[in-house]
């Protein structure tokens, strides 16, 4: 109990210190609070929900940080802090990060960046074996909080009656797609695929196929959405396999579709082939025509 109570008055202390003019201070005190968290010292934040959310609003507010050394310290604690925050602290730190995704005053990379910590630090499923309650209890926050804000669009929380939140898949009428997001969207998928549930799957799959269907996303977006899609293909059930391969050839058979859009859905069909040919193998023969013909129409095969 005298070490928990040290412990505890040591990250007030350093709390404390995010506020100091001084940016050296405030890198320091970060680094501190670095190694506590990855000390079995702060072990007690799990069953105490006072002083992790402390935890989480200061370190939320040093991302904020002009200075990016500190940015990038307090990124680095986020993840140790995410496998000591009991569950009911974890949803609101997703939320609060998905919410800094939309802000027009910081890098919205950072809150991204953040995201994919966590993600990446929480407790995961392992395919072919039964989940563990710890990745469980991640899972079941990131199917509450983090995926219906990718898939979007979102009641906002201000509590404006009638206000949404843009999905962060959704285009910006400014910025344009997010790779950052995208980049969650997998993280997301990568980490906790084995529970995804068909319609979890479903509503990830628009957002990237919208962006593969966008003749206007640029060449880095495009890149990640396809790199997305080979990803949540893994975990398609057969049937949801099936109509996304029907959707396919539905779209490359349309007599409209445009050349940058034949040459997305195209690249989609050789990310998939090469992440998932198991899988993918039985179905390439109803889209492999597709492919011949838009090689011929470029004059590839020409003499």
């Amino acid at each position: 109990m005298a070490d928990r109570h040290v412990t505890q008055q040591n990250i007030f202390s350093l709390l404390n210190k995010l506020d100091d003019p001084d940016a050296d201070l405030r890198y320091m005190s970060l680094n501190d609070l670095f190694g506590i968290l990855n000390n079995p010292a702060s072990s007690f934040l799990a069953s105490d929900p006072r002083s992790s959310t402390k935890l989480a609003d200061g370190l939320l507010k040093a991302l904020d940080d002009q200075h990016g050394d500190v940015q990038n310290q307090a990124l680095k604690c986020l993840g140790p802090l995410a496998t000591r925050l009991p569950s009911e602290a974890l949803m609101p730190l997703l939320e609060e990060l998905t919410n800094l995704t939309s802000s027009q005053t910081i890098d919205t990379s950072v809150p991204n960046t953040a995201l994919r910590t966590i993600v990446d630090t929480l407790p995961r499923p392992h395919v072919g074996q039964p989940a563990t309650p710890a990745a469980t209890t991640a899972y079941n926050a990131v199917s509450k909080v983090l995926i219906p804000r990718l898939t979007g669009p979102t009641q906002s929380g201000s509590g404006r009656r009638g206000s949404v939140v843009r999905g962060m898949l959704e285009k910006d009428p400014s910025k344009g797609f997010s790779s950052d997001a995208i980049d969650v969207l997998i993280k997301v998928v990568t980490c906790f695929g084995p529970l995804l549930q068909e319609p979890e799957l479903a509503a990830l799959t628009e957002p990237v196929m919208a962006i593969i269907h966008n003749d206007t996303a640029g060449t880095v977006v495009t890149k990640r959405a396809l790199a997305a899609i080979s990803a949540l293909v893994l975990f398609y059930s057969d049937h949801q396999l099936n109509a996304f391969v029907k959707r396919l050839a539905d779209t490359l058979s349309s007599p409209n579709i445009s050349t940058v859009h034949r040459r997305h859905l195209i690249a989609a069909i050789g990310t998939i082939a090469r992440s998932a040919p198991a899988k993918f193998g039985p179905h390439l023969n109803s889209l492999v025509p597709f492919v011949f013909s838009a090689v011929g129409e470029d004059g590839v095969t020409g003499n």
